[in-house]
């Protein structure tokens, strides 16, 4: 059934910040606390934070990562458009192609070249105002949404600004890359009360989901053991920063925080403890990016799980990923096999069998903003983005530091 947006009369006007300083920010917390963590959503949707009849002004930051996420859906989404594009970090040392800020301050900065990509693109017909930095469109632009795709150490404080500004954020994952950064981005998440999400978009792929709703209907009764795969091709080369850890994080952080994701929301088990192993040995030209992976977690009602990832899918493979889960219950057992496009349950009453397919009303982006206008509950629930990435950092420690750790 095709999702339809809500009759204008049944959804009030309210502009961001007027909503903001009607209910206060605490009101706004409270209620995003309330929301189960692992539930698709709110019961009920929640109150609006943005008019659903009025133009969805975005700023984008960065064009590292997922990108199409949004630009690719925005013809989607009524009256959406982007406003506003920022290409770098003006408080980072880099540029986002790696080349020093130092070197372009003021005199040579390449914005003819983002200009041209801009110019290129389908969405560009909005006419979006072009800005070297992020700072400066914060300060300058009205905007209702800001969506972060810088590398990743970057993610948190980008955020952070953006939620000072009074806008709710879409993040390219993983949100921040240490604790120190993931608290903050917590903190002012919650002080300024606006709305982030992170691009969890494995939610949203169908055999994912077909697993999820098979959980949630009982089929395989009480989830007891839980395994997830994300495997990657390498591919002709990875980003500059991949060789250096400190803006790259993890694997873990970068490829398996899907998994732990949707491991997470499938088996609708909270994580209690994690260890893990990680190393390079296929590809010594980029040591800081780990190309194997595998870790343990311990869920609640005394649930276990494993995930495994890596960048060892050959070149030749058929696809670009292979990203499969398999839930044990009580009663049965239910498999994604992502590359083959299938789902698989066996239960003690019928022999294995493939279950049709489902699939989400809405795309990720869409889900979102239909939240914002009040329209539906997406189906990333508002502390997730945090929750999750507090996962993969924890089990980023535990791969290095050979621990087991709780979270």
């Amino acid at each position: 059934m095709a999702y339809r947006e809500a009759p204008v009369s049944t959804v009030p006007k309210l502009d961001r910040r007027k909503f903001i300083n009607v209910v206060g920010a605490g009101s706004l917390v409270a209620a995003a606390n309330a929301a189960p963590g692992l539930a698709a959503g709110l019961e009920m949707p929640p109150a609006p934070r943005l008019d659903p009849d009025a133009p969805l002004r975005i700023g984008m930051i960065g064009r590292t990562g997922h990108l199409g996420y949004v630009l690719n859906e925005l013809d989607t989404v009524s009256k959406a458009r982007i406003a506003a594009y920022a290409f770098e970090d003006g408080d980072w040392t880099f540029n986002s192609d790696g080349s020093s800020r130092a070197d372009h301050i003021g005199t040579s900065y390449d914005m003819d070249r983002q200009r041209e990509w801009v110019g290129g693109q389908a969405w560009s017909k909005s006419n979006p105002t072009h800005y070297e930095t992020y700072q400066e469109m914060l300060e300058k632009e009205k905007l209702d949404l800001a969506v972060v795709c810088l590398p990743y150490a970057r993610n948190a404080l980008a955020i952070c600004a953006a939620a000072e500004a009074g806008l709710d954020i879409l993040s390219e994952k993983p949100v921040a890359v240490t604790r120190s950064d993931l608290n903050m981005v917590e903190r002012t998440v919650r002080s300024t009360g606006v709305r982030l999400s992170a691009m969890f978009a494995m939610r949203y792929a169908s055999p994912i989901y077909t697993v999820w709703r098979a959980v949630g209907q009982g089929k395989i009764g009480k989830p007891c053991l839980a395994r997830a795969q994300k495997s990657y091709k390498w591919g002709d080369g990875r980003p500059w920063f991949y060789n250096d850890r400190a803006i790259y994080g993890s694997t873990i952080l970068w490829v398996g925080i899907h998994a732990v994701d949707y491991l997470r929301w499938c088996t609708g088990l909270e994580v209690r403890r994690v260890s893990g192993f990680h190393s390079n040995l296929a590809h010594p030209e980029s040591p800081d990016a780990q190309d194997n992976a595998v870790i343990s977690l311990e869920l609640e009602n005394g649930a276990t799980a494993a995930i495994t990832m890596d960048y060892l899918r050959p070149e030749t493979a058929p696809t670009h990923g292979d990203d499969r889960i398999r839930i044990a219950g009580s009663i049965g057992i239910v498999e994604s096999l992502a590359e083959e496009g299938t789902v698989e349950l066996v239960t003690r009453e019928k022999k294995p069998h493939e279950i049709k397919l489902e699939k989400p009303e809405l795309s990720l982006f869409a889900d979102f903003v239909g939240e914002l206008r009040g329209q539906r509950s997406s189906l990333i629930g508002p502390e997730e983005a945090v929750r999750v990435t507090r996962i993969c950092i924890a089990a980023t420690e535990a791969a290095e530091n050979h621990e087991t750790i709780t979270v």
